[in-house]
């Protein structure tokens, strides 16, 4: 069995994404490393390049803008890296994610159930969302609780939308991949930059979503987080190649979240029910599950 890792990158320098540790994190499971780069004006691929590993497979790449509506270049730049992965499975990482070591031996036995059992078209991983800060969890149903990030390759495949999942096929006519639990943990770190530098990267992302004009409000406006969000105190270990970025861009949030908060009545009614029965009514799941 080969096993491909994929990711993609734009403008990591500036927006402060965390993508070497991203991509590290995932190294010791793969055959080669295929990091899809948007053309950056920030140092970004020379800070791929310098991870120094043999397995590295750098493409450098120029986003459709034609493709910002909705998060569309998103999708097509993951599709980019998929479709150079030479594996017969595929291990997917975002620049703001990491994988524990601790989960490696699952998520490895995982890849090989993947690569032997005819039914299966991916797998399924358990994400821990941070919010805030480095030590603050989001804990409301606003935070997805599963995603496919392990695939097989050459079964038609196909990254989802704005690229938070996956699918066979694409248009109204794409499918749900059959997936199998991998035990392994996504930390996903998308919400942890200091309230400055989350602007800036909520204002580019709002361009992706819809245009300038968006981006340029989101920049006028400015960032804080909502002290009254969800979260809880986060009690593990960060992944290990997500520590010197923990240590050096630590910073202070103080979280005051409330069960119930005006203008969520719904929401928050529906996490009470989940806190005490353990489901999640009406939980999307873009995934069909094997067991």
């Amino acid at each position: 069995m080969r096993v491909s890792g994929f990711t993609f990158v734009r403008d990591a320098v500036r927006l402060r994404y965390p993508v070497v540790p991203a991509i590290q994190s995932i190294l010791p499971l793969v055959d080669e490393m295929v990091v899809n780069v948007g053309v950056s004006s920030d140092g970004t691929l020379d800070l791929v390049r310098a991870i120094g590993d043999a397995r590295l497979v750098v493409l450098e790449s120029h986003w459709d803008e034609g493709q910002l509506e909705r998060g569309r270049v998103l999708a097509q730049q993951t599709d980019v890296a998929l479709a150079r992965c030479g594996g017969d499975v595929c291990l997917y990482v975002q620049a703001d994610e990491a994988l524990h070591e601790d989960d490696q031996a699952s998520v490895g036995a995982a890849l090989r159930r993947l690569h032997e059992d005819a039914r299966l078209e991916g797998l399924l991983f358990d994400y821990v969302h941070f919010y805030g800060s480095f030590h603050t969890v989001g804990a409301s149903r606003r935070w997805y609780r599963k995603e496919v990030r392990a695939v097989r390759n050459r079964a038609g495949v196909r990254s989802w939308r704005d690229a938070q999942g996956f699918r066979i096929g694409a248009g109204d006519g794409a499918r749900k991949l059959k997936v199998a639990p991998s035990g392994g943990r996504m930390f996903h770190y998308g919400w942890v930059r200091r309230p400055e530098e989350q602007t800036v990267k909520l204002a580019e992302f709002e361009r992706l979503y819809h245009g300038d004009a968006a981006r340029e409000r989101r920049l006028a406006a400015g960032f804080r987080y909502d002290a009254s969000e969800k979260v809880r105190v986060f009690e593990g270990t960060h992944p290990a190649p997500m520590q010197e970025w923990v240590a050096r861009e630590d910073w202070a949030f103080e979280a005051r979240p409330r069960l119930l908060r005006r203008g969520h009545l719904r929401e928050d009614l529906l996490d009470l029910v989940e806190g005490a029965t353990g489901v999640r009514v009406g939980e999307y799941k873009n995934y069909e599950l094997v067991r």
